[in-house]
């Protein structure tokens, strides 16, 4: 009987150790607003969609077809992601990490004229970013070919 009540306890101070005060989570929510987290999430949207078309390219599908495919990527991530859930636990990754004092020194940098700009030009940054990430690796997919090919019909021949 001890060691239950020994072990549900431990489990209660596990998580008073993971509880954070009001005012780290409402700065955190503060500098996911001042870092425009919506738009960044609609940026690393936007950055997926080059992968959309490689598919729609790998399925041969003709304009109307890729638009489609689109749109249902489009509805699953504005009617099924839980955003507002998921920006909660951003703010308490950022509770995790941060301070509130540091937090705070975050929020004022991307207040000024400097943050701003990195908060209006993450997006698109993101998406060039990706794009050349995806170019290199379908540029260098056949070396990646030749070093799987072995590691596959070894495995294979299990």
């Amino acid at each position: 009987m001890n060691k239950v009540i020994v072990l549900v306890l431990s489990f209660m101070f596990v998580g008073f150790a993971h509880a954070y005060t009001d005012s780290q989570i409402e700065t955190a929510e503060k500098l996911l607003v001042t870092m425009k987290v919506d738009e960044q999430m609609l940026g690393g949207f936007e950055s997926m969609l080059p992968i959309v078309n490689q598919l729609a390219d790998n399925l041969r599908l003709n304009d109307e077809e890729t638009v489609e495919l689109k749109n249902i990527y489009r509805d699953w991530f504005n009617n099924d992601l839980d955003r507002e859930g998921l920006k909660r636990q951003i703010a308490v990754v950022y509770a995790q990490t941060f301070t509130v004092d540091e937090m705070e020194d975050v929020i004022r940098f991307f207040e000024s004229p400097t943050g701003k700009k990195l908060v209006e030009k993450s997006p698109s940054l993101t998406q060039k970013g990706a794009q050349l990430g995806m170019n290199e690796a379908q540029n260098k997919q056949h070396l990646l070919l030749e070093k799987l090919t072995p590691f596959i019909e070894k495995h294979q021949a299990k």
